[in-house]
C-alpha cells in the first residue's frame, strides 16, 4: 500500500462532513464462554473462516478481535480517502521496524488495521492476483495442496466481479478475448470492479510505457484481455476496463474492491461482506476491543492440544477472562501478530522464549523468522498543460465542492476511485542487459552462500530462476494521477503525476519476535529492507526506470520538471540517498509462520493448517505464505481463508 499522504485536510475534512461522526458498535458477554472454534483476530481472513464455520448452525464460533466495528466511517467506506486512517490509533496498530540497517538506520511504519475487518479495510483497495507460476511455487517449496490449480476456485468463491464491457483500455484497439466466467468469481461476498474513469494524463502514460516496453497482454488462456473504445482526446477522463485471470505480467487497469452494486461506491472488505452477512447467527459471537494474549494447552498424545485463549479488555465493551475451544483454535492475527502470540504461548525458538522467560512447549525456530515485504519508492513530477488529476482537490474548492456533494448525493465521482494503473513487469522490460546481468550475478552468488537457511536456499533457487523468467513480474510500476506521494509537499496550484515501484521478489529476510513476556507490548519487527545486495541493486534499476519514463515521449511532453527528488538529482549516489531517506512499505508483510515442512523452517502443515507439535492450532493468514507474490495481497489472502475454511470443515 502506497502512503497516501495527498491533501489530507482537506479529504479528512471531508470525511467528517460527509457522514458526520461514526458509529463504533461493541459486543460485551460474559468472560467465560465454550465454543467449537475460538478465531484470534478480526480481520481479512478471520472474517472469512468465522463466516465460513458458521454456516453450520450446529458449530458454534467466536471471534476475537481488538479493534472495534466502525459502522459509516468515511475513513474506511469511502475509497478516495484511502490512506487516510493509516497512523490513526482508531485503525491502525501504529507499529514500527527497529532502524533499518540498509536505510542508514531509518524507521519504517508497519501499518496494520486495528479494526473488524483488519488490514481489508485500511488497505487501498487493490484487488489482483499473482502470475499462475508463483503460486506453483508454494507446493514446490512443500506446501503441498497449494498451488494456482486449488487456488483458483477459491479466488472465484471470495469475489462478485462485475464484468467489464466490450471495450476498454484507451488507444489500445485490441478486441477482448478471455473468458470472464472461467477466472473469475460472480456470486462471492467482496464486489470487485474497475473504476469508471481515469485521468487524461493516463494515456500518455500507457502509450509510453508501451513504447519502452511494457506488454499489454491478450493472452486469453490465461492473461489480461484487454479492449477498446474511441478516446475522445479533448475529454478529461477515458473510460476503459480489463479483464483478468491467471498470467499477471503486464500493464493492466487493476480491479479494486469497491462496491458499485449493493453498497454504491463504498469499499468492499470482510466486515462489510462476510461479517454482515453472518452477524446475526445466533451460533457466532465477535468479541470486540478484546486482546488474546495467551493460547493455553493441554498434553495430547505426542503433541499439544490447544483448550482455551486468555483474552483482556482493552477498550469499551471489551471482556477479560477466558474463551475455551472444544474442536481448534484458529490464530489469524496476521503475519505480525500471530508470531508474536505463538511465542507468547510457548511456541518458537528455545533461545529467543528463554530471553523472554517463557517456558518452551515446542522448539519451533521458524516462527517469526522468513518475514518478506515488498519495498517501494516514488518519485512525482509537475505537469504542464490542461491535466486533471487529483490535486484539483487541493487545488480547486469549487471542485472540491463538487466532488463532495456528488458522493454525499449519489455515491458516484473521483471519491470512489482507487488506485488502478498497474504495471507488473519482469526485469528486462526495465534494465539493461548488463543491470540483468549484475543482478543474477548477486542473486547467484546469494545463493551459493553458506549462511543462509535451508528455507531460504530453496526459495533463492526458485528467484534466481525467475529473474530471468520473462512470465513472472520482477517490479510493480504504479501510477498515480497527482502529488503527495512523496516527502516534498506539493506546490499551490501545480498538478502532478507520481510513479511508484516495487521490487517483487525480494531476497532480503527479515523477522518477528518478542522481547518481552508481556503480551501487550509491541514486537520488533525487521523487514530488512534492501539487507541484500541483489534487492538494493534491483531497486535502484527501478527507480531509474521511472526517470526514463519521465523523459520518454509522450509522457515527457506533459511534464514541466521532476519535483521529488528534484532534476538535479541524476547521478546513482543521489538515488541511493534519496532511496534510503524515502524507501516506503507497501504493507504486503508475510511468511511468518511458513506453510512447509518442519525440517526446512517451516511452522505450519499444508495439508491441516496445524502448528508443527500442536494438534488442533491452525493458523489462517499472510503469515503462511512461503514466498511472496508479485501482487497486492489481500485476494490471495481471502482464497487462502476460504480454502483454509474447507479444510477446517475437512470438505478438503
Amino acid at each position: 500500500m502506497v502512503p497516501l499522504r495527498l491533501s489530507s485536510v482537506l479529504l479528512l475534512y471531508l470525511a467528517l462532513t460527509l457522514a458526520g461522526r461514526a458509529r463504533s458498535e461493541t459486543v460485551s458477554t460474559a468472560a467465560h464462554n465454550t465454543f467449537d472454534y475460538v478465531i484470534i483476530g478480526g480481520g481479512t481472513a478471520g472474517l472469512v473462516v468465522a463466516a465460513r464455520l458458521s454456516e453450520d448452525p450446529s458449530i458454534t464460533v467466536a471471534v476475537i478481535e481488538a479493534g472495534v466495528h466502525h459502522i459509516n466511517e468515511p475513513l474506511v467506506d469511502t475509497p478516495g480517502l484511502f490512506g487516510q486512517s493509516l497512523g490513526n490509533p482508531a485503525f491502525d496498530w501504529g507499529f514500527h521496524s527497529v532502524p533499518q540497517a540498509g536505510l542508514d538506520g531509518n524507521v519504517i511504519p508497519v501499518s496494520r488495521g486495528k479494526l473488524l475487518g483488519g488490514s481489508s479495510g485500511v488497505n487501498y483497495l487493490a484487488w489482483d492476483r499473482a502470475s499462475a507460476k508463483e503460486y506453483d511455487a508454494w507446493h514446490t517449496l512443500g506446501a503441498t495442496g497449494w498451488n494456482w490449480t486449488t487456488l483458483l476456485p477459491y479466488f472465484k468463491k471470495s469475489e462478485s466481479a462485475l464484468q467489464p464491457p466490450p471495450d476498454g483500455f484507451p488507444g489500445d484497439g485490441r478486441a477482448n478475448q478471455g473468458n470472464f466466467e472461467a477466472v473469475h468469481g460472480t456470486s462471492g461476498p467482496i464486489q470487485a470492479s474497475f473504476s469508471p474513469m481515469f485521468s487524461n494524463i493516463t494515456l500518455p502514460f500507457v502509450q509510453t510505457v508501451e513504447a519502452l516496453g511494457f506488454q499489454l497482454n491478450t493472452d486469453p488462456v490465461g492473461s489480461f484481455s484487454v479492449c477498446n473504445i474511441t478516446i475522445d482526446p479533448t475529454a478529461y477522463y477515458y473510460y476503459y476496463r480489463v479483464q483478468y485471470s491467471g498470467n499477471a505480467t503486464g500493464l493492466y487497469n487493476s480491479q479494486s474492491a469497491v462496491d458499485r452494486v449493493k453498497d454504491l461506491g463504498k469499499r468492499s472488505y470482510s466486515a462489510s461482506t462476510y461479517y454482515a452477512a453472518s452477524q446475526d447467527r445466533p451460533n457466532l459471537k465477535v468479541f470486540l476491543s478484546t486482546q488474546a494474549t495467551l493460547i493455553n494447552f493441554v498434553s495430547g498424545r505426542g503433541t499439544l492440544r490447544t483448550s482455551s485463549v486468555n483474552v483482556v479488555a482493552v477498550g469499551d465493551g471489551g471482556v477479560s477472562g477466558v474463551l475455551s475451544a472444544r474442536k481448534d483454535v484458529v490464530l489469524a492475527a496476521g503475519p505480525i501478530q500471530t508470531p508474536q502470540l505463538l511465542e507468547l504461548s510457548g511456541i518458537g525458538n528455545r533461545s529467543i522464549l528463554k530471553g523472554a522467560g517463557i517456558k518452551t512447549l515446542v522448539d519451533l525456530p521458524g516462527v517469526g523468522e522468513n518475514l518478506q515485504e515488498h519495498p517501494l519508492g516514488a518519485q512525482d513530477f509537475e505537469l504542464s498543460g490542461d491535466f486533471l488529476t487529483f490535486d484539483l482537490l487541493r487545488n480547486d474548492p469549487a471542485f472540491l465542492a463538487a466532488q463532495q456533494a456528488e458522493y454525499a448525493t449519489n455515491h458516484t465521482g473521483v471519491f470512489t476511485d482507487a488506485i488502478s494503473v498497474l504495471a507488473f513487469v519482469p526485469i528486462h522490460a526495465a534494465a539493461s542487459p548488463p543491470a540483468i546481468s549484475a543482478i543474477h550475478n548477486s542473486a547467484v552468488q546469494l545463493l551459493h552462500s553458506p549462511h543462509i537457511s535451508a528455507l531460504s536456499r530453496a526459495q533463492y533457487a526458485i528467484q534466481t530462476a525467475w529473474i530471468r523468467d520473462a512470465t513472472i513480474a520482477h517490479f510493480e510500476f504504479i501510477m498515480w494521477p497527482g502529488g503527495g506521494l512523496t516527502a516534498l509537499a506539493p506546490s499551490p496550484n501545480a498538478s502532478y503525476i507520481t510513479l511508484n515501484v516495487g521490487v517483487m521478489h525480494p531476497f532480503s529476510r527479515g523477522f518477528v519476535h518478542i522481547n518481552s513476556s508481556d503480551p501487550l507490548a509491541v514486537p520488533l519487527v525487521n523487514p530488512n529492507y534492501l539487507d541484500e545486495e541483489v534487492d538494493f541493486q534491483s531497486f535502484l534499476e527501478g527507480m531509474k526506470f521511472i526517470r526514463k519514463i519521465s523523459q520518454s515521449a509522450p509522457l515527457s511532453n506533459a511534464i514541466a520538471r521532476p519535483h521529488d527528488p528534484p532534476a538535479n538529482a541524476t547521478s546513482d549516489a543521489d538515488l541511493v540517498k534519496y532511496i534510503k531517506d524515502n524507501l516506503e512499505p507497501l504493507n504486503h508483510h508475510s511468511g511468518t509462520a511458513p506453510m512447509v515442512p518442519r525440517e526446512l523452517g517451516g511452522v505450519v502443515d499444508p495439508k491441516t493448517l496445524a502448528v508443527y507439535g500442536t494438534s488442533n492450532l491452525r493458523v489462517v493468514d499472510a503469515s503462511l505464505i512461503p514466498l511472496q507474490v508479485a501482487t497486492h495481497t489481500q485476494a490471495t489472502v481471502y482464497a487462502i481463508a476460504e480454502r483454509a475454511a474447507d479444510i477446517l470443515k475437512r470438505a478438503i
